[in-house]
């Protein structure tokens, strides 16, 4: 028999079995269109997952410096796929996070204010203001520490002062008289509250009240002090107290005035500090017109603001340690079924976070439940969060629900 008559018998006997058989012959021609078309609907449903090109951002290790080593944990947390090559790839390059706003902004305040030594110098101006904090607090808590202890009147003279001419001239007053004057010590406890409210003529005439005020090399410069100051008229010593009120450097109190209490703390040199504190605020000025100050006042502002979302909280610290917004990357879930038991996660069909059915909590405050919300809403987090959920929220499930049950979990 040839082989063309064997064909024709096969299709013989095809066609004849199915014209017997119609139901088997309907099944055999719809059975393959329902599969068909239920594949077709599904890719209609569930269209395809189209992932570009991945390049995720490298992870440094310690020994590349602890910022780097931190910014790789945290800014890999999200896993993120960026569509281009990241710094980091390049040869010699180790962190991705040189671009990000805190860094830019650590760089320029380094270039422009950690490297000037003018403005490295305002540390000394806070350990001054302390040391002069410190001796005005002793003064009104503790008065007895500094008792017998003064500032010279010569010290805190004016370099080209005119008090001792005008005593010796104009007065006069003895050049002994003088002398005892200039090197006597004014109390600085007596005027911690104020100048007091005490006429001139009565302390001239009183050695009580002239040594509450003054501490005298001796009594006897004391005693000649006091006889030649009583027999003055109130209104020359009026002019004497306005003369050495014109004659006192005060940038010399402030500097001498703290060395009462210790000898080793340091006073506030006053024309140091203006030119230091000028030359620091032209820097401070050049320094907030930078870029990256602008961009770090941007990012801080809305999170001093009422009513902050974790997610806008996140996405400011990203910005800052990161260098990159919400929507420069795209979120890679997971490669590995295993991680993750959502399909839909795993498949990549939603771009975004799935939103879960979140039930609102009302004893606790708005930003923890928009925490809460969010760790359950990332499948990243959702198999971490579950875990220690109960421990956190003080909660703890258990079974059977019997009375010998019930009474374990309350004892």
């Amino acid at each position: 028999m040839g082989a063309g008559r064997q064909v024709r018998l096969l299709l013989w006997k095809n066609w004849t079995v199915r014209r017997r058989q119609r139901v088997r012959f309907f099944m055999e021609i719809m059975w393959p269109v329902m599969l068909f078309m239920g594949l077709v609907w599904l890719r209609r449903v569930n269209p395809l997952y189209r992932q570009h090109e991945c390049h995720f951002p490298n992870k440094a290790m310690p020994s590349a410096g602890v910022l780097p080593w931190i910014q790789g944990i945290f800014c890999n947390a999200n896993n993120p796929c960026f569509q281009y090559p990241t710094r980091g790839e390049s040869p010699g390059l180790v962190s991705n996070y040189n671009n990000s706003i805190l860094a830019q902004f650590y760089s320029d305040a380094q270039e422009l204010l950690l490297s000037d030594p003018e403005f490295l110098q305002l540390g000394r101006l806070w350990r001054e203001m302390t040391s002069m904090s410190n001796f005005m607090d002793t003064l009104r808590t503790h008065p007895e520490q500094v008792s017998g202890r003064g500032v010279k009147v010569e010290t805190i003279l004016k370099d080209d002062e005119t008090l001792t001419s005008f005593l010796l001239r104009d007065i006069p007053l003895t050049e002994s008289v003088v002398y005892h004057l200039v090197n006597a010590q004014i109390r600085p406890e007596q005027f911690a509250f104020g100048v007091p409210e005490l006429h001139l003529k009565d302390i001239a005439c009183s050695l009580n009240l002239l040594e509450r005020f003054l501490i005298f090399p001796s009594r006897r410069g004391l005693y000649a002090v006091r006889n030649a100051m009583c027999i003055l008229t109130p209104q020359r010593l009026q002019i004497i107290e306005d003369k050495f009120y014109a004659n006192v450097d005060f940038f010399k109190v402030f500097r001498l005035l703290p060395l009462v209490l210790d000898n080793h703390s340091e006073g506030i040199d006053i024309n140091f500090w203006v030119r230091v504190v000028s030359a620091a605020s032209d820097k401070l000025q050049e320094f907030f017109q930078r870029r990256s100050s602008r961009e770090f006042i941007q990012v801080m502002t809305p999170l001093f603001q009422n009513n902050l979302s974790f997610r806008q909280v996140m996405a400011a610290a990203s910005s800052l340690v990161c260098g990159y917004t919400e929507g420069a990357f795209s979120r890679v879930t997971s490669f590995n079924w295993y991680e993750d038991n959502n399909y839909k996660a795993f498949l990549g069909i939603s771009s975004g976070w799935a939103q879960s059915h979140y039930t609102y909590d009302n004893s606790t405050t708005p930003f923890c439940n928009d925490l809460m919300k969010e760790l359950e809403s990332n499948p990243v987090t959702r198999i971490v969060w579950n875990s220690v959920k109960p421990m956190l929220m003080g909660r703890i499930l258990y079974a059977p629900d019997s009375p010998a049950v019930r009474k374990i979990i309350r004892n």
